[in-house]
């Protein structure tokens, strides 16, 4: 005969069950509005985050294409006539010039900041090119771009006589960019400069320290002759 009786450990279990959710409603009801607050803030934060990614994007698109047109109005003033640049040069500037403002520290920004610099070069105008090129350093200092931009900041500053100031954006290049491509010419640069200074000890310690590095390249064995010619001339041990 089936018994009527329910199964042993069925209603404490029951009871513990109806027991954790009475005491979780009541829970709810209590901090309601805090649950609904931090519902609302989830929804509004990854609302907030879904809005910033599409602005980026945006943002991303329109420098690029204020970019593209930049660069292919460049490439129409490098390949024009001498006479004919003069009044181009004047527009491309502006036209650098307002993407910087816009873009300042994004990729376009300091694209248009070099296209300016080539651009102050082709015009002779040596400081402003120079100021051009150190401006990508400092705008975008983990950029790419930055290495090279100081190298060419320097090659201004030499151009116009300045060579404390050529010497100090190499010394910046190789503290702050020393795996960077270019990094062995910004030594052998370094030494060169040093050379022309008369501080014939820096510019053996620059020269020594790229040869020491183990490259095998057109600077390194400049930099070996530089020793050879230093030391032929009893100028440096």
């Amino acid at each position: 005969m089936t018994s009527s009786k329910p199964m042993a450990g069925k209603e404490p279990q029951h009871e513990e069950k109806q027991k954790f959710s009475e005491k979780l409603n009541e829970i709810l009801r209590a901090n309601r509005v805090a649950f609904l607050a931090i519902s609302a803030f989830i929804v509004v934060a990854v609302a907030a985050i879904g809005i910033v990614a599409m602005v980026q994007q945006d943002r991303l698109v329109k420098s690029t294409i204020a970019l593209e047109a930049l660069e292919a109005r460049f490439d129409g003033w490098a390949s024009s006539s001498e006479e004919s640049r003069p009044s181009a040069s004047e527009a491309l500037i502006k036209e650098a010039d307002a993407l910087v403002a816009k873009y300042s520290k994004d990729y376009a920004g300091l694209r248009a900041r070099l296209i300016k610099g080539r651009v102050l070069v082709g015009a002779n105008d040596y400081l402003g090119a120079e100021q051009s090129f150190a401006s990508i350093a400092e705008a975008g200092p983990k950029s790419h771009l930055a290495p090279m931009a100081l190298a060419n900041a320097s090659a201004m500053a030499e151009e116009r006589g300045d060579l404390q100031a050529a010497l100090g954006y190499l010394m910046k290049a190789r503290a702050s960019y020393p795996a960077s491509p270019g990094a062995d010419r910004v030594a052998f640069s370094i030494g060169r400069i040093q050379e022309s200074l008369k501080d014939y000890a820096k510019a053996m310690e620059a020269y020594s320290a790229l040869v020491a590095g183990g490259a095998d390249n057109d600077w390194t064995k400049l930099a070996r002759d530089r020793i050879i010619y230093l030391r032929s001339l009893g100028l440096a041990k």
